[in-house]
């Protein structure tokens, strides 16, 4: 009899541990939701700024031959933040929102903004940018070279930045501003104040639409005070607000191979998804391994016929 309480009592005391065990499991089963049920933000990969040199070659010289450029070995990457130009580090884990879904391995998803700084009459947004997007593993990693390529701008204007801020009138954001058809000029105290020619402004609240349509506008003369654009199409004088200088998507991406980084677990290798309406573009990694990211930017000085400045680069989990 005492045997079968004993062992009565040993039954009870493992299936109580039993439940305790399930129970402090079955949140972690009823709460986790499928990958794709995820929300992603939007990361700066790169902080908006021309070009990081004339050639890739010139940010990082995988020949090791060079006395003053990097070779790009882990120790050799850019250590600056992603705000002063430096690499980007892929996030492990969120502390702020589960919902962001980080996980080693994910694929990430990356989109490319820039300003025009040479449209012709016709007021065609179209500058373009070269990159390489290179990455890291851990301590002992050397650089891996995963795309490169290059970007045309389209014209689905950003408004505002993902992380925040004035994409439209970071430089000039003006009301009342009288613009004068006979020599299709804009005048206000300061409306000209860091304009150059080649630059692009935004049109809007037009007192007299008929006159002037709300529209982007290339720059071809200032001064502190003026501003004179070509391609206007106006019939008359107006009042307007002015912005400048308006950011816009890259809605072409083009790639010189595809077969630099392995295929993901879909069997893909680097994909790039274009608009074939000037509407954003973005290419998709998988970024198994790696610990951080560069963007590389060249061919991008907005002194230089057709090339885009102020390039700005963000990314999140695909």
């Amino acid at each position: 009899m005492k045997m079968i309480v004993r062992t009565g009592k040993i039954i009870l005391t493992v299936l109580m541990l039993l439940v305790i065990v399930v129970s402090l499991m079955l949140p972690a089963f009823t709460k986790a939701e499928p990958l794709d049920t995820y929300h992603s933000s939007w990361h700066l990969v790169r902080e908006t700024a021309d070009e990081d040199g004339a050639t890739f070659a010139a940010v990082y010289d995988l020949t090791g031959l060079s006395s003053t450029v990097s070779g790009g070995n882990f120790a050799g990457k850019d250590t600056s933040t992603v705000l002063t130009g430096g690499a980007f580090k892929i996030p492990s884990s969120d502390p702020v929102s589960r919902h962001e879904g980080y996980s080693p391995g994910s694929k990430w998803m990356f989109g490319f903004c820039a300003k025009n700084y040479d449209v012709g009459a016709d007021n065609t947004i179209d500058n373009t940018f070269s990159f390489n997007i290179v990455g890291w593993s851990k301590v002992n990693g050397m650089l891996q070279n995963i795309v490169e390529g290059d970007c045309i701008v389209g014209t689905q204007a950003v408004v505002i930045y993902p992380d925040s801020g004035d994409a439209l009138g970071a430089l000039i954001d003006m009301t009342g501003v009288a613009y004068t058809h006979a020599d299709t000029t804009f005048t206000k105290t300061g409306v000209g104040v860091g304009v150059v020619a080649g630059m692009v402004i935004r049109v809007s609240a037009s007192t007299n639409g008929s006159n002037l349509a709300n529209g982007y506008y290339a720059v071809t003369g200032r001064t502190d005070g003026t501003i004179v654009c070509s391609g206007t199409g106006s019939s008359g004088n107006a009042t307007v607000s002015v912005q400048s200088n308006p950011a816009f998507w890259a809605d072409t991406i083009n790639i010189d191979e595809t077969t630099k980084w392995p295929r993901d677990g879909d069997g893909n290798n680097v994909m790039v998804y274009n608009s074939t309406d000037n509407e954003m573009a973005f290419i998709v990694i998988e970024t198994t391994g790696l610990e951080y990211i560069q963007v590389v930017v060249y061919d991008a000085l907005p002194a230089q016929t057709t090339e885009a400045g102020d390039i700005t680069v963000y990314g999140r989990r695909f």
